[in-house]
């Protein structure tokens, strides 16, 4: 007679997150937002550059200040390695104008008025 086994336990309240291989090994990040957000609003916030990272939590610069975040809410940026010297942080309460800028003469012609 064959001793009964347990039966398999499934784990049904475990979210499991897609996490990139290539976020192992990038400078920048994008940060999730879990907050409530508006119409239009972006999902991500960012590029924030990586400090150090353990295998769930990064330590990244955000708004001048080191913040530990979990791996769930980040995503890896890709950045150019010329441009990281540059700030990389984006402002996104700033305003925009709508005004048409000037363009700078290009030795064309204008057309000539009458």
């Amino acid at each position: 007679m064959q001793r009964p086994s347990p039966p398999t336990i499934r784990h049904h309240d475990q979210q499991t997150y897609f996490v990139s291989k290539d976020l192992a090994t990038c400078n920048h990040v994008f940060l999730r937002t879990d907050s409530l957000r508006k119409g239009l609003q972006p999902p991500y916030e960012g590029p924030y550059k990586v400090v150090d990272r353990t295998e769930k939590v990064f330590r990244i610069v955000r708004h001048g200040k080191e913040v530990s975040v979990s791996i769930d809410r980040l995503k890896s940026a890709y950045i150019p390695k010329e441009s990281e010297d540059f700030p990389v942080e984006v402002n996104l309460k700033g305003k925009v104008s709508l005004q048409p800028e000037e363009i700078p003469e290009s030795g064309q012609e204008k057309p000539k008025k009458r």
